[in-house]
């Protein structure tokens, strides 16, 4: 076997793998911890806590500034040099910590916040810390040549969240925001210790200060950081503004969230898709090798996943909701349902997310998600206190159809590729095909739910297969030629 063949194999076993673990641990966590959660806590209080997380999460950014991915670039090409650049990258970090607290305490204050969510922000502010520093360790483990260690600390945190907080939900029958926020931080700080003491077998670990070192380092990251900083902006205002435009204790932002939770989870598709297909564009592209071929392909598998799950949760959304929340009402289903409708966009913009960042032509699509913040900023602030959490669901449509209508354009310019595809006109057949088999199920069929979304499942896997849709792309893509 060719040591580029054998590279593509790793790859694919691991990735295979990691799907395995996503697609296993977040469901349950989703499903049976968070929504469970909200459950006991109501959505007055998990409202003001995910007001809190969306807060927070508009200046994540600060955290990282794209150092993670040019981490994972710089050990990848000079391992001799893991253990300083490791150090100087650390102490960096320390930095950027400190400030990310300051700006969170400071736009608080500002915002008007209350004085009693301070405890929460700052939980969910340490929370935040803790994760983006274990997925900055993970990345060393997969620059390293060690992919199966990465890929099980992957889902380390999230399991031992999902076993922690069952136990307290399940066991001990009792759950608080607080405790919700405090076991995260416990159990990602112990999946943090066991990644350090598996890389201090790696190399030396320890922590220096150098201006000059940081600077250089958050020049050439910072390109990165901005494209993060902006996709984080024009998902994550809806959350903040139904909290702080409304005056109905925060229940029109646990409305949003209960529905935005399940969208988030459906966009992992996207997004493990998505690390599929980078290092396949940027090893095409670096050979100047068309990308059509594997964009064609790509395209049309997570077109048809996702078209599938929208299906679903257009015809079931009633018996999912009311099974997943105690108090849900009518607002709950429409705010669940066309959110997914908003996913569709969402994930299939992934595929030409990847074709940017592969390339390194950040510019255009930096502007295009700055379009998207005042758009999205622009309706939240007139459609949210009229038309409150559905006021939102419009704003994310709108601004998701905007953002994913512009990349493909801007695509379309850059790298020639084509979305209208004898591939596409296959996926868009076959999603007819199982349409007409989830109205046929609505209308001559009485059984579970939950089994006619199993059996719907199947037959859309069948449908795939014979149209050609169920394959991943050729691994060639991988391969030094």
């Amino acid at each position: 076997m060719s040591e580029a063949s054998g590279t593509g194999t790793i790859f694919k076993r691991n990735i295979i793998l990691l799907l395995i673990i996503n697609f296993l641990i977040k469901p349950i966590y989703v499903l049976f911890i968070e929504v469970e959660v909200q459950n006991v806590v109501g959505p007055n209080e998990y409202g003001s806590y995910f007001g809190l997380l969306n807060f927070c999460m508009l200046f994540n950014m600060i955290l990282d500034l794209g150092i993670q991915n040019y981490n994972s670039k710089f050990v990848a090409q000079n391992r001799s040099q893991v253990s300083d650049h490791f150090s100087y990258v650390l102490g960096t970090k320390l930095i950027l910590i400190i400030l990310f607290l300051s700006v969170i305490c400071l736009g608080a204050v500002l915002i008007g916040f209350p004085s009693t969510y301070f405890k929460w922000l700052l939980g969910i502010g340490l929370i935040l810390i803790l994760n983006t520093t274990q997925r900055y360790l993970r990345s060393h483990f997969s620059s390293l040549g060690q992919y199966r260690k990465e890929v099980w600390l992957s889902g380390l945190d999230k399991l031992l969240i999902v076993l922690a907080l069952g136990f307290f939900l399940y066991i001990q029958g009792q759950m608080s925001i607080d405790i919700f926020i405090y076991t995260q931080i416990v159990v990602i700080a112990f999946s943090i210790i066991i990644s350090l003491l598996l890389l201090s077998r790696m190399f030396k670990l320890r922590i220096r200060f150098s201006i000059q070192k940081s600077s250089s380092l958050l020049k050439k990251s910072l390109p990165y950081a901005l494209v993060l900083l902006l996709m984080t902006l024009f998902t994550r205002l809806d959350g903040v503004m139904l909290e702080r435009l409304l005056n109905d204790d925060a229940y029109s932002a646990g409305v949003y969230a209960a529905g935005f939770r399940l969208m988030d989870a459906a966009n992992m598709i996207g997004i493990l898709f998505a690390t599929l297909l980078l290092p396949m564009f940027a090893n095409a592209l670096s050979e100047n090798r068309s990308v059509q071929q594997l964009f064609a392909s790509g395209s049309q598998f997570l077109f048809y996943v996702s078209a599938i799950i929208v299906l679903i949760c257009l015809f079931y959304a009633e018996p999912i909701i009311y099974a997943l929340y105690d108090g849900a009402n009518s607002n709950y289903v429409s705010v669940f349902k066309y959110l997914m409708v908003a996913f569709l966009a969402m994930s299939n913009a992934s595929i030409l997310g990847c074709l940017f960042l592969a390339s390194g032509q950040l510019k255009a699509i930096n502007i295009l998600f700055g379009i998207g913040i005042v758009v999205n900023f622009t309706l939240n602030y007139m459609l949210i206190p009229e038309h409150q959490s559905f006021g939102a669901v419009i704003a994310t449509i709108v601004t998701q159809y905007l953002v994913f209508i512009g990349m493909y354009v801007l695509a379309n310019r850059s790298f020639k590729i084509s979305y209208w595809n004898k591939s596409i006109f296959a996926a868009l057949i076959a999603v007819f095909i199982v349409a007409i088999i989830c109205v046929g199920f609505e209308k001559y069929v009485d059984m579970k739910w939950i089994l006619e979304i199993l059996i719907i499942g199947i037959f859309s896997l069948i449908v795939s297969f014979f149209t050609g849709i169920f394959r991943l792309p050729n691994s060639q893509y991988l391969e030094k030629k």
